[in-house]
C-alpha cells in the first residue's frame, strides 16, 4: 500500500502556500470555488460462503468493483454516498477512489480529525470508518467538507427474513385457512363458539379485524376445508356446491355439483374442481367450465392444493402443479398438467425416497421465488423442488456434516416444531404468511423480493 501524506495544520498552511504559488507561476487565475464533481469507488473484495466438491462449508472472496455503483454527490448537504448498496459480503476497509473536483482533495476520518491526508487515486480507504473528504480552493479562502459513506447490505438478499410486528389484532381461529384478494389477506376458522368466522387486514399496514361469521352459506360443518383466490375473487365448497365472496364475509352460490375445489388462496389463474361422480372440471373465470373428464386412479379430490404458472419456454402455456397425501402413508402424491393437455399425470416418484416429498400433517404447498416449497406441521425446515415438483430437497441450515443447497430459506424460529394447525398465504408484494391456530403470526420475504421493504 502506497504511504499516505499526512498533514499537519502546518503542511495543510504549507500546501496551501505552495499551491498558490504554483498557480502563480503558471500564471494561472485562482478561484475561491471548492466542490467535488466526481467519486468512484475502485475494487474491493466480497466475501462468499461456498462449498467444495464434498459439500463442505468454504469461505470465498471475489472482486467486486464500485464502478458499477453509481455515487450520488448531494452539493446542497455536502454528502457523498451509493443509493443502490454494495452486495453483501463487500469488504469495504480499503478501497481506491478516483475523484475529480475544483480545488486540492484530501480526506480524513471523523473519528480521527487531526490526521488529514493529502488525496491520492493511490490511496486504500477505510470506509468501515466515517470518511470526509475535503476540497480546499486554489486561493486557499475556502475549504469545503464532504462526508462520504459506502452503503452495504447487511443481509444476504436470499435469506428469507420474519418479522411479527404485523401481527396487531390478530385473533387465533380453530382449523385455519388463508386466502388473499384484492391486497387482503383472510383468515377462515372456527371461532370459540363452532361459528366458522373470517378476519383480515391490508397486505401492507393495518391491524387485523375482529373475526365475523360467515353469511349466506350453509352449516360451517360443511365447509370443504379449503378457499382459493381467482380473480380478486373467493371461492370455497359448503356441501356439493361452491360459493363465491368478495369480501370473505359473505358469500353467494355460484355453481352446483361441485364435492371438491382445487387451487390455492394466493391467486389462481386456473380453479380444477371435482365432481360428485368424479369428473374433473376447470374455468378461468367462474363462469365458463371446461370438462377434463374422469378423475384418473388416485387422484386426490380432497386436501390438495395446485399452483399454476407459464412454462419458461412458453408463456402462454400454463403448468398446473398438486400435492397431497398419497395412498402411500409416508409420501405425497405430486401430480401435473399443462393448460394444452386433458389428462393429469402423476409424477414419478424419484428412486432415492430422501427425494421425495413426505406426507405431513397440514401438508402446505406455495411457489415462492420460482421454485416450490413445501412444508407441514412439526416441520423445521422447508422442502424446496426446482423441477416442477419432481425431486425435494432440505432447506437447512445443516444437514449432517454438510450445508443444505439453500440454507438460507428458513422457517420462523417460533414456528419450527409447531404441532398444531396454521394457515398460510403469498401476497403480491413477496411476503410469505403464517398464522398458527394458537394466535401467531409471522410474516416474511426474501430480501430482494421484498417489495413492502422493512
Amino acid at each position: 500500500m502506497r504511504m499516505r501524506r499526512i498533514l499537519s495544520a502546518v503542511t495543510l498552511a504549507c500546501v496551501l502556500a505552495s499551491t498558490v504559488s504554483c498557480m502563480d507561476d503558471i500564471k494561472k487565475e485562482t478561484t475561491p470555488q471548492a466542490a467535488i464533481t466526481s467519486f468512484v469507488v475502485g475494487y474491493y473484495k466480497v466475501r462468499f460462503h461456498e462449498k467444495t466438491a464434498q459439500g463442505h462449508d468454504t469461505i470465498i472472496y471475489i472482486k467486486g468493483s464500485g464502478v458499477n455503483y453509481a455515487m450520488t454527490i448531494d452539493q446542497i448537504n455536502n454528502r457523498i454516498y451509493n443509493t443502490d448498496s454494495l452486495a453483501y459480503g463487500s469488504r469495504v476497509s480499503g478501497v481506491t477512489t478516483s475523484v475529480s473536483g475544483i480545488g486540492t482533495l484530501i480526506y480524513s476520518y471523523s473519528d480521527d480529525p487531526e490526521n488529514k491526508y493529502l488525496w491520492s487515486g493511490y490511496d486504500s480507504i477505510d470506509f468501515t470508518r466515517p470518511v470526509v473528504f475535503s476540497v480546499l480552493s486554489s486561493d486557499g479562502s475556502y475549504m469545503r467538507d464532504y462526508s462520504v459513506k459506502l452503503n452495504v447490505h447487511t443481509v444476504f438478499p436470499d435469506s428469507l427474513l420474519w418479522r411479527q410486528k404485523d401481527s396487531t389484532g390478530f385473533r387465533a381461529l380453530d382449523k385455519p385457512y388463508a386466502a388473499i384478494a384484492n391486497d387482503t389477506v383472510y383468515n377462515f376458522g372456527y371461532d370459540g363458539s363452532g361459528k366458522l368466522s373470517v378476519s383480515g387486514r391490508d397486505i401492507t399496514a393495518g391491524t387485523w379485524s375482529a373475526p365475523v361469521a360467515l353469511t349466506g352459506v350453509p352449516d360451517g360443518s360443511a365447509w370443504g376445508g379449503n378457499v382459493v383466490s381467482l380473480g380478486g375473487k373467493l371461492y370455497a365448497v359448503f356441501g356439493t356446491s361452491l360459493y363465491g365472496s368478495s369480501d370473505g364475509k359473505s358469500w353467494s352460490a355460484v355453481k352446483d355439483g361441485v364435492k371438491s375445489v382445487i387451487g390455492n388462496g394466493s391467486g389462481s389463474s386456473i380453479v380444477w374442481a371435482v365432481t360428485p361422480d368424479s369428473s374433473i372440471i376447470s374455468t378461468s373465470d367462474m363462469s365458463a367450465w371446461k370438462v377434463q373428464g374422469k378423475a384418473p386412479a388416485g387422484f386426490p379430490d380432497s386436501a390438495a392444493v395446485s399452483v399454476d404458472y407459464p412454462l419458461l419456454t412458453n408463456k402462454s402455456i400454463l403448468r398446473s402443479v398438486l400435492v397431497a397425501p398419497g395412498k402411500d402413508s409416508l409420501y405425497a402424491s405430486v401430480w401435473t398438467i399443462n393448460s394444452t393437455d386433458s389428462v393429469w399425470t402423476q409424477i414419478d416418484a424419484p428412486a432415492k425416497t430422501q427425494w421425495r416429498l413426505p406426507v405431513m400433517e397440514n401438508l402446505s404447498f406455495i411457489r415462492y421465488d420460482d421454485c416450490l416449497f413445501a412444508f407441514g406441521a412439526d416441520a423445521t425446515f422447508l422442502r424446496q423442488s426446482n423441477d416442477n415438483g419432481i425431486t425435494w430437497y432440505e432447506c437447512d441450515s445443516y444437514v449432517g456434516d454438510y450445508y443444505s443447497w439453500n440454507q438460507y430459506m428458513q422457517l420462523p424460529d417460533g414456528f419450527k416444531g409447531y404441532q398444531g394447525a396454521f394457515s398460510y398465504a403469498v401476497d403480491r408484494l413477496g411476503a410469505i404468511w403464517i398464522m398458527t391456530s394458537d394466535g401467531r403470526m409471522w410474516r416474511g420475504a426474501i430480501t430482494r423480493l421484498d417489495k413492502r421493504g422493512r
